[in-house]
């Protein structure tokens, strides 16, 4: 990816999320300290403003801010500050303003993980699928040889004839060996409509079959959310009692829980490798007396005492659903991050142990930097 100033990184990222909620200030700049003094920076250089209104902060742009984004980023920004998006002419109604921070979180976390999000640090997604010379102008074909993945918000992917999705909750695609829709739950459950949502996923999916991103196909989706907390509050959902909150339904096969913290961008990188995946399950077959070939399968295999064994360090939301209504009908040991043993202990119960891997450990086994 290209090298850039912090100061370019955070005016960049206000730029394709719209608004950076005020406590993610610091991990859009990389830190907390340097956060600070930057966003002094910047306010004070007139590039940047907070807006405080019905208890949501946030900072956006300004004029200035734009203008040299503009200036000397167009291919990565022009289609983010051009015309009546939202990113560009950000709304002052709550709803669509959190929906902009669900956006920005997502931005800001793959990019300080090295995921390409910038034009310019990858490879468009569907090329060919912006017919208008306004939305193609400056979308070069980025860079291909990202370690890791690439990330794309859903201005480089919706278009404006795509009514049947327009009320959908994602967030982008995310595209490493398959892809994945990205969702941000925050620290609440999401709206949800499964129509939609399952309209937006045939979408996507005749999109990758028309215009092609080598083999890759869409493996499922993401839902991210502020921590580890929120897996229980999303594998206890019933809907709520007007039924349109989120709850685990069929409109993805397979659907991965990632919180945003740091400790858990070891998920997103396996999940972008299919090669790395399969690795480390290998790895951690070794210490089953019967494997169960299928990767997607709900256990690994059986131990030396016959009891069954579950990888669920993926988190998918599937698996941990039907593994937990088993229950004490077959019990069995689990397998998971050290980040994610507690909540994972609450969701399964008693009748399952937990054993936790610690990702320091498997960075080192897979030869990734830290």
């Amino acid at each position: 990816m290209r090298r850039r100033e912090k100061r370019d990184e955070v005016l960049l990222l206000a730029a394709v999320s719209g608004e950076i909620p005020a406590d993610w200030m610091g991990e859009a700049a990389g830190s907390k300290e340097y956060g600070a003094a930057l966003l002094t920076r910047l306010k004070r250089d007139g590039e940047i403003k907070l807006r405080s209104k019905d208890g949501i902060r946030g900072y956006l742009l300004r004029a200035k801010g734009k203008r040299y984004l503009l200036e000397r980023y167009r291919e990565d920004v022009g289609l983010f500050l051009s015309g009546s998006g939202a990113t560009n002419h950000v709304k002052s109604e709550p709803d669509k303003r959190l929906r902009l921070h669900r956006m920005s979180m997502v931005w800001i976390y793959f990019y300080r993980m090295g995921i390409g999000v910038f034009v310019s640090d990858k490879p468009v997604l569907f090329p060919g699928l912006y017919l208008s010379p306004s939305l193609s102008r400056g979308m070069g074909e980025g860079n291909k040889d990202n370690k890791i993945g690439a990330y794309y918000g859903t201005a480089e992917w919706k278009l404006e004839t795509d009514k049947e999705v327009s009320g959908s909750r994602a967030c982008g695609i995310l595209v490493g060996d398959g892809a994945f829709v990205v969702y941000n739950t925050m620290d609440s459950l999401m709206k949800w409509t499964p129509k939609i949502e399952r309209n937006l996923r045939s979408r996507v999916e005749m999109r990758f079959r028309r215009f092609g991103f080598g083999e890759t196909r869409l493996y499922g989706a993401v839902m991210m959310g502020r921590d580890m907390d929120m897996l229980g509050r999303i594998l206890g959902s019933d809907g709520g009692l007007k039924g349109n909150l989120y709850q685990v339904d069929e409109t993805y096969e397979r659907i991965y829980f990632v919180p945003l913290v740091k400790e858990a961008m070891v998920q997103v990188r396996l999940l972008c490798s299919g090669e790395r995946r399969e690795k480390l399950r290998r790895f951690l077959c070794g210490a089953l007396s019967q494997v169960r070939e299928n990767p997607f399968g709900l256990e690994a295999g059986t131990d030396g005492n016959g009891r069954n064994v579950y990888f669920c360090y993926l988190l998918e939301l599937w698996q941990l659903k039907r593994i937990r209504a088993q229950g004490a009908a077959r019990g069995g040991r689990v397998f998971c991050f050290t980040y994610q043993a507690e909540a994972v202990r609450k969701v399964l119960g008693e009748w399952f142990e937990v054993e936790a891997i610690r990702p320091e450990k498997v960075y080192r086994y897979l030869g990734w930097e830290s």
